[in-house]
């Protein structure tokens, strides 16, 4: 009879055990097909779950010409997820109360004073201007309501703002970036849409003022130090550099190419919001990690439960353009599509927080598996990651396949194809 009892416990267990393994079955199968497939040239996929890392495996090469196979410990550019930690590190001086959200960005910085707006962004700075009729708030930059713009859109002012800002040679630090956007007018009037856009550069240029510290040391004793991100910041050691993986694109015949351009290093010394981070997998794990446990991680605290939450609800319920599923537009699955005005906007179904996107109704968001209340982010070397409260699971997808200025046929297919996956296996 006892015998029969461990037998069974015994049993139960390596059932269990199995079960675990098989979930993320899919998951593995899909980063396997992508560079089996010539779409990736290697992936690190990484997924926590109720207090424990479930998944954590690697595949292909990080340097295909050098025959350097992935190791786990690769360091990655992640282009615009550093917009979402540049965020939660302003709202650390937030709960220290220097400053509300609805403060005037320019009471910290007065060059954002008096801005002007074009008249109409689809033909340019030529339609003429005018005076904004509001100021633009902190809360408006955290979740781009601005009027803002990014430049990467196929709106005629995205042009422009690409010239003045991306291609200025002169701008060297994070203090000349958000001035010159500062003399640049706004693409729309302030609090009216969601448009994708810079304004994750003034959330870091506010770090820096109300701070007093370059927004590179903030995060490195705010946010990289206490969480043990070691492999985190603009600039690499000789020994990090060696491991950063390298950036593909997509040629016209849609094979995968190493890109002429790779990113710069050391001796960076502009801290840009909206991208320049590198990290690695592992690393962003554990902020999102810290994320979803209502801001804290092992025993070291960075944000309060209740800051986390307002920094996760929606804060675009203001504004007076919003799609609905029945207007035109090209999703590009990742919370953002391209509307009728060229510009990049928040996809129906979706909301935006303090720094993320959220899905506020799974249906007309096309997210099916996923759970009211997830956020996320992606950057444009084709990053991904989310958070689910509900479900208590982190994601992390890491690779380097360029998808701004370069022809990719997948855009954000890799990370629409990562939530599937993982969410086969949760359920």
């Amino acid at each position: 009879m006892k015998k029969g009892f461990l037998f069974l416990i015994g049993l139960t267990f390596l059932v269990g055990i199995q079960l675990q393994a098989q979930s993320f079955s899919a998951f593995d199968q899909y980063l396997s097909k992508e560079v089996q497939e010539g779409r990736l040239v290697g992936v690190h996929g990484m997924v926590y779950q109720n207090g424990k890392v479930v998944y954590d495996k690697t595949y292909g090469m990080r340097d295909r010409e050098s025959k350097d196979p992935l190791q786990g410990d690769e360091l990655y550019f992640i282009q615009s997820m550093t917009k979402p930690i540049v965020s939660v590190a302003l709202m650390t001086l937030y709960e220290e109360g220097k400053f509300q959200l609805d403060d005037p960005v320019s009471t910290y910085l007065p060059e954002y004073a008096n801005l002007q707006v074009v008249n109409d962004p689809t033909v340019g700075s030529s339609s003429g201007t005018h005076p904004a009729p509001s100021s633009i708030t902190i809360r408006q930059v955290l979740s781009h309501t601005s009027g803002m713009s990014h430049g990467i859109s196929s709106m005629t002012y995205d042009k422009e703002i690409w010239d003045g800002i991306i291609l200025n040679g002169k701008l060297k630090t994070l203090k000349e970036r958000t001035e010159a956007l500062a003399d640049m007018p706004l693409a729309f009037d302030p609090g009216i849409k969601w448009n994708y856009s810079f304004s994750p550069d003034v959330v870091g240029r506010l770090v820096e003022v109300i701070s007093g510290k370059d927004l590179s040391t903030y995060l490195q004793e705010e946010i990289f130090t206490p969480l043990e991100m070691k492999n985190s910041g603009y600039n690499l050691t000789e020994e990090q550099k060696k491991r950063v993986k390298v950036v593909y694109s997509f040629a016209a015949d849609q094979s995968l190419q190493r890109a002429l351009a790779q990113p710069k290093t050391s001796e960076n010394t502009l801290f840009a919001g909206v991208n320049a981070l590198f990290t690695s997998t592992a690393d962003y794990l554990r902020f999102a990690e810290m994320m979803l446990n209502q801001g804290e991680w092992n025993g070291k605290r960075i944000l309060k439960p209740e800051t986390v939450a307002l920094i996760t609800q929606d804060h675009t319920s203001n504004i007076r353009y919003r799609l609905s599923t029945k207007d035109t537009y090209t999703r590009l699955g990742n919370g953002i599509v391209t509307d009728t005005l060229g510009t990049l906007n928040l996809e129906p179904g979706h909301g935006f927080g303090l720094g993320f996107a959220i899905v506020q109704n799974p249906k007309k968001a096309n997210r099916s598996t996923s759970s009211k209340g997830e956020y996320f982010w992606s950057g444009a070397n084709s990053t991904h990651f989310f958070i689910n409260p509900k479900k208590k699971v982190v994601a992390v997808f890491m690779t380097q396949v360029a998808s701004v200025g370069s022809p990719n046929p997948y855009g954000f297919y890799f990370g629409n194809e990562m939530r599937k996956a993982i969410y086969k296996g949760l359920e």
